[in-house]
């Protein structure tokens, strides 16, 4: 899956984010050192899911979430990661929030506030 190849690196696979804490996985260590540069030595990365990134992010639009998403990638592009990856990663990431398919595809541009979709 995209995300758990790329965002799911620093936002662990459940996409809690990162505490520091010893053991989160996957471990640090195994990742690239583009990733533990990106992670930094507090070992901290915000959730993409549940209440503190609702908070950050329900009252953006799914465009500025796409656009922040896609911000991250020049710092180590993930192989394989386009235009249409961010995207698909940006609706999965509202899909486990509690968002539901629309009835038109989520673009760059959607301008669907992410609380008025998510639970």
């Amino acid at each position: 899956m995209a995300y758990e190849n790329t965002c799911g690196k620093c936002h662990t696979p459940s996409l809690m984010g990162r505490k520091g804490d010893p053991g989160e996985l996957p471990l640090v260590s195994s990742l690239s050192e583009f990733y533990r540069n990106f992670i930094g030595p507090r070992g901290f990365v915000p959730p993409l899911a549940g209440p503190v990134f609702i908070s950050r992010w329900g009252s953006k639009t799914a465009a500025q979430l796409i656009a922040r998403f896609e911000e991250t990638v020049p710092f180590f592009p993930p192989e394989g990661m386009d235009d249409e990856t961010t995207v698909n990663i940006t609706a999965y990431v509202l899909q486990v929030n509690g968002a539901r398919a629309g009835t038109r595809p989520l673009t760059r541009t959607t301008d669907v506030v992410v609380s008025s979709i998510t639970r």
